[in-house]
C-alpha cells in the first residue's frame, strides 16, 4: 500500500475539461483570455491537439479527435471528453474490439452510475464511479476462485508425486516426499487485471476524487492485496479471451462488466510500467479516427449477409511503376464476389475537397462506379448527399452518433436496399 500512496496528495493546479474539437475559448472561464499560460505543449501531447493561436499570454489549443487525459504541463491536466452520449461512446468502443456488447446493457451499466455520482465533471470520473459501483457486486458475491495446483513437500496431503520425490532423493534429500493438490486460489489472471487497474486509476484519478472515494478505492484495493501483480500487463491476452469466449463460470458473470471497465483503463493508457513498485502513466488516449473505423467494419461484418460481404483493402500501389503511393481505402463491399462499393471512414467535423479526390482515386483504382463516406454527425439524424463526378457516384452518409441503432439500419439499408433488409 505504501507506494500506492505516494501517488496522493499530487495537487494540479488547473483542470481542464473540453469535447472534441472544441476550442478553448469556449469555456466561459476562457472567453475573455483564452490562452494557457505555458510556453509550449510536451512534444508527445502535440499529436493529440491544435495549437490555433500563440500569444504573450501563452497558448491557446483545441481539441481533436482523441478522446483522453492529456498532461500539459505538471501544473495543467486536460481532459477530452467524447460527444457522443457516454453509453454510445462505450458501445461503439466495445464494438471496435470486437465484443458483443448491446447499448441496452451499456445503458443499465450508465444508470447504475448515474445514481453513484449524479454530478462527474468528465467521462473518465464517471467511467470511475461506475467500475466502483460494480466492484460492489464483488463485496455480495465474493471474489473469483480458480483451481491451482500446488507442490508441498512437509505436509502430506494430496498425491503423491513419484517423479519429483525420485529426482529429490537423486539430489540427496532421501527423507523427502513430495505431494501435490489442487487448491482454490484468488490468484488469477483475472484478479490481477482487477488489482492493477485500480493501482493505475489511483496512480492517475486520487489528486481528483473526493476523499470518499478515494477511500473507497483504497478499501477495494485492499481486498487484492495478496495476489501479486507481477511484472507488466501480460494478463490481458487472457482476460481478452475470457470476454470473447464467455469462459467464467455463471456464477461469477459479474465479472464481465468490471472487466470491459478494466481492459478499457489498461488499453488505452500510455503507460509505463517497469515493476510492481513503479507505475507512471503519462497520458490516456483513445484514438476515436481508428475507433469508428474498427466500429463501422465490424457492424458490416456482422449484419452484411449473403451475397454482400465486407473485406479490409489490401495496400496496391497508386501507379503501376511504383510503390511509393499507395491506395488504402478502410474496406471494399463484395456482392457474389465482386466489388459493388468502396467505403472510407472519416472522424472529423464534415467534409473537405481532397476527400472526394481522394475516394474517387480509390474508385477509379478499383474499376468501381460507387462509392461512400462516412462522417459522424451530432445534428440528430442519420442522412445521405448524393453527388456525381464523371459518372462515379459518391455517397455522403452523416451517421448520427445521438442514436446509434438507427445508424446501423441506415447504414446497412444504403448498401443493400430497404427491401433486402
Amino acid at each position: 500500500m505504501k507506494e500506492l500512496k505516494r501517488y496522493i496528495g499530487r495537487g494540479l493546479d488547473l483542470r481542464i475539461d473540453l469535447k472534441e474539437w472544441q476550442d478553448i475559448g469556449e469555456l466561459p472561464e476562457f472567453r475573455d483570455n483564452p490562452f494557457l499560460p505555458i510556453r509550449s505543449i510536451p512534444p508527445e501531447i502535440k499529436q493529440f491537439i491544435d495549437i490555433s493561436d500563440v500569444s504573450p499570454n501563452g497558448v491557446r489549443i483545441k481539441a481533436k479527435n482523441y478522446v483522453g487525459i492529456l498532461p500539459l504541463s505538471e501544473e495543467i491536466i486536460l481532459t477530452v471528453n467524447p460527444k457522443a452520449p457516454i453509453e454510445d461512446f462505450l458501445y461503439i468502443l466495445y464494438k471496435a474490439q470486437g465484443r458483443s456488447v448491446s447499448v441496452k446493457e451499456l445503458k443499465e451499466i450508465v444508470h447504475a452510475g448515474r445514481r453513484y455520482a449524479r454530478d462527474y465533471p468528465n467521462i473518465f470520473h464517471f467511467l470511475i464511479y461506475v467500475l466502483l459501483v460494480e466492484l460492489e457486486k464483488i463485496r455480495s458475491f465474493g471474489l473469483l476462485k480458480t483451481s491451482k495446483f500446488t507442490v508441498q513437500n512437509r505436509v502430506v496431503k494430496g498425491k503423491l508425486l513419484v517423479k519429483d520425490t525420485i529426482n529429490s532423493w537423486l539430489k540427496g534429500k532421501t527423507s523427502t516426499i513430495i505431494f501435490g493438490s489442487f487448491e482454490l486460489s484468488k490468484d488469477n489472471p483475472v484478479n490481477r487485471a482487477i488489482k492493477f487497474t485500480l493501482r493505475l486509476l489511483l496512480s492517475l484519478y486520487s489528486q481528483f476524487l473526493e476523499e470518499e472515494i478515494r477511500d473507497n478505492f483504497f478499501e477495494k484495493y485492499k481486498w487484492f492485496e495478496s495476489i501479486p501483480l507481477g511484472q507488466g500487463t501480460e494478463f490481458v491476452n487472457d482476460i481478452e479471451k475470457i470476454i470473447t469466449h464467455s469462459s467464467l463460470p455463471s456464477s461469477r458473470s459479474y465479472y464481465y462488466d468490471i472487466l470491459n471497465l478494466c481492459i478499457f483503463f489498461i488499453t488505452h493508457s500510455t503507460l509505463e510500467y517497469t515493476s510492481s513498485k513503479k507505475v507512471k502513466v503519462k497520458s490516456f488516449v483513445v484514438d476515436m479516427n481508428k475507433v469508428f473505423e474498427e466500429y463501422i467494419y465490424n457492424i458490416l461484418k456482422e449484419n452484411l449477409k449473403y451475397p454482400y460481404k465486407v473485406k479490409r483493402y489490401q495496400k496496391q500501389p497508386l501507379f503501376d511503376n511504383t510503390l511509393k503511393y499507395k491506395i488504402e481505402p478502410d474496406y471494399l463491399i463484395l456482392k457474389n464476389d465482386k466489388i459493388k462499393l468502396i467505403i472510407d471512414t472519416k472522424y472529423k467535423s464534415g467534409p473537405i475537397t481532397n476527400d472526394f479526390y481522394q475516394i474517387l482515386v480509390y474508385a477509379d483504382r478499383c474499376n468501381t462506379t460507387e462509392s461512400m463516406l462516412i462522417y459522424p454527425s451530432w445534428v440528430g439524424k442519420t442522412y445521405i448527399e448524393s453527388f456525381v463526378f464523371k459518372n462515379k457516384k459518391v455517397k455522403l452518409l452523416y451517421y448520427n452518433m445521438l442514436n446509434i441503432e438507427e445508424s446501423e439500419r441506415i447504414l446497412i439499408s444504403s448498401i443493400v436496399g430497404e427491401n433486402a433488409l
